[in-house]
C-alpha cells in the first residue's frame, strides 16, 4: 500500500507479493522501494530472513540476499536487516547476523 505523505491518500501497489517485512525504505529517486522480511512465509526455513527490492509501481522485484539471521551480536534483542539505500539511490546498505557479528553488507544497485 502506497501512502501519499501530503493527502494521505492510499493506493494498492500492484502485482506484488505481500511482504511480511517491518522495516521498507524507499529510494530517494521515488522509484523502487527495498523491505527485509522473514522468510518462512515464503517457503523459507525458521529464522532465514531476505532483502528484496521492488518496483513502486509494482510487478517487478527481485530477493537479492537471503541469509540465516540467528547468528551476529548475542544482545537481548536480535539485529534485523533494516535495509536503506544510499543517498543517491546506487547502493542498499542492510544488516546480516553472521558469525559472531552483526556485518553490514552493501548492495549495488542497477
Amino acid at each position: 500500500m502506497a501512502v501519499d505523505a501530503r493527502t494521505g491518500a492510499e493506493s494498492p501497489i500492484l502485482r506484488l507479493p505481500k511482504f511480511p517485512g517491518q522495516h521498507l525504505s524507499v529510494s530517494p529517486d521515488g522509484n523502487l522501494f527495498v523491505t527485509d522480511m522473514q522468510l518462512q512465509p515464503f517457503g523459507g526455513e525458521k529464522g532465514e530472513w531476505g532483502v528484496a527490492v521492488c518496483d513502486v509501481r509494482g510487478g517487478n522485484w527481485t530477493m537479492i540476499d537471503r541469509f540465516q539471521g540467528a547468528e551476529g551480536a548475542t544482545t537481548w534483542r536480535r539485529n534485523h536487516p533494516h535495509p536503506a539505500f544510499s543517498t543517491d539511490s546506487k547502493r542498499i546498505y542492510y544488516n546480516v547476523n553472521k558469525g559472531k557479528y552483526t556485518q553490514l553488507y552493501v548492495a549495488e544497485c542497477g
